[in-house]
């Protein structure tokens, strides 16, 4: 095990892991501390939505680096499937947004026209279940969103950490770190459960956790996501569709991933009997023949949410050498790589790009 690192990462998730992947990348020794397993908390129950336009609402940055992200996967895909040895299972499947009323079809029809440039169309309802026929006959029309995707995050976050581990990151799990070190407003490491680690530069990507090693505030609270996971038969959706009573990811080995609450309960990350209820109605209710399908297990995270929906990305304004990479809320996975991106760009002294400035921690100052 290193002890001296020239950076530490301090979180096994996919943000945690997908930063010591490009600091790696860039020739950098980079030592990632998970108190758990990888992907277990947030990163683990999560359906792996590639869904730069389910956000809209977070207005122009997000959806300009959702976007940006969005199109590194390929790349970063197959360069992990050769490096690690694992697939991320990567599917280009395009997603329905759909409606069971007027005002929904409305809002709807306006986010086809708005980003029609990037191939969103209106279908109505016949036009929406000859592309999926097992969907209701209740839903009124939707939009086409062919560049949307998905991924397994646990599979990705194995992947990221394989290929770092790799390239010479050190990768320890059961790890917890209990402090960062500081001489005057310089990091140099963190103390854990296991001693101290040095390190010039820290990184910190623990998801709703990440408060806790901070000496200041900061605006990011639990919001736990239960989900739950059937058994096909057969193919039933080819599609992701997501629709106001739950979403729907239809997964290669036959699956489907329904989701997902979102419930500010702290850190209780149980599933609950009433969660799985609303969920598989929901699925019932965007495609009836669901309720035939063989429950296979229900299971939740915690996702770490701030107020306005936007992460926290950028240097410490108290300790040099800190940087804070946290409060993706749901967009974990889909920001994931160019977040790591920025990551590596900080921690090589690059300043944030304006773009990137919408998400510093001045903004709650």
């Amino acid at each position: 095990m290193s002890r001296i690192s020239d950076v530490i990462v301090v979180g096994g998730g996919v943000i945690g892991c997908a930063s010591a992947w490009f600091l790696a990348r860039e020739g950098l020794s980079v030592t990632l501390l998970e108190r758990g397993q990888l992907a277990e908390r947030a990163s683990g129950a999560n359906a792996g939505m590639l869904l730069p336009f389910g956000e809209t609402n977070l207005g122009g940055p997000f959806l300009a680096w959702a976007l940006r992200s969005l199109a590194l996967f390929p790349e970063l895909c197959a360069e992990l499937r050769q490096r690690s040895g694992i697939d991320p299972e990567l599917e280009a499947s395009g997603a329905l947004h759909v409606a069971f009323d007027a005002e929904a079809a409305l809002h709807l029809r306006a986010k086809a026209e708005r980003f029609a440039e990037h191939g969103l169309r209106w279908l109505d309802g016949d036009d929406l279940r000859s592309q999926e026929s097992s969907l209701a006959r209740e839903l009124v029309g939707g939009v086409w969103s062919p560049l949307e995707a998905h991924v397994r995050p646990p599979l990705l976050t194995r992947a990221l950490a394989a290929a770092a581990a790799d390239l010479g990151a050190h990768i320890e799990r059961g790890v917890t770190v209990t402090a960062i070190r500081s001489v005057g407003r310089r990091v140099v490491g963190v103390e854990t459960t296991d001693g101290s680690f040095d390190a010039d530069h820290v990184v910190a990507s623990a998801g709703a956790w990440t408060p806790a090693l901070l000496s200041r505030p900061l605006p990011i609270e639990p919001l736990r996501g239960q989900l739950a996971i059937l058994d096909l038969d057969e193919p039933m959706l080819r599609t992701i569709v997501v629709g106001a009573p739950a979403y729907l990811v239809p997964k290669r080995d036959g699956s489907l991933v329904i989701g997902a609450t979102e419930e500010r309960v702290g850190f209780d990350n149980r599933v609950t009997s009433e969660g799985m209820r609303g969920l598989l109605a929901g699925a019932e209710a965007l495609a009836p023949r669901l309720g035939q399908a063989a429950f296979r297990r229900g299971w939740a995270g915690l996702r770490p949410a701030t107020p306005d929906g936007l992460p926290l990305l950028g240097p410490s304004p108290d300790l040099d050498g800190l940087v804070i990479a946290a409060g993706h809320t749901r967009n974990g996975v889909l920001l994931g790589p160019i977040t790591g991106q920025l990551v590596r760009d900080l921690i090589l002294g690059k300043d944030l790009s304006d773009e990137a400035r919408a998400f510093s921690l001045d903004r709650f100052a």
